[in-house]
């Protein structure tokens, strides 16, 4: 028994046109808010390594060590993205 193909109504690729529209203008918009929310983090981190590093004093003696370790235990943690290259 073969299907017949389904024939569009009058207006389909309009609302065809239309949805596709949705979807594309709301993946963008969810991709620009990750890509915004991921810089805020990053910059945090950051921030949050100067102020260990720092200790209160007005510039950092940046311990090479203390980079290395972070970036083993967050790429333990989260993956790729926050080696020691990545975070200094």
């Amino acid at each position: 028994m073969k299907s017949r193909p389904v024939t569009a109504p009058a207006g389909y690729a309009e609302l065809h046109g239309e949805i596709a529209g949705v979807v594309d203008s709301i993946r963008l918009a969810a991709a620009r808010s990750v890509n915004a929310l991921m810089t805020a983090a990053y910059w945090e981190v950051g921030r949050r390594i100067v102020e260990f590093e720092q200790g209160g004093q007005g510039r950092a003696g940046y311990g090479e060590a203390l980079i290395k370790r972070l970036g083993e235990d967050l790429s333990r943690k989260f993956g790729r993205g926050f080696g020691w290259r990545n975070l200094s």
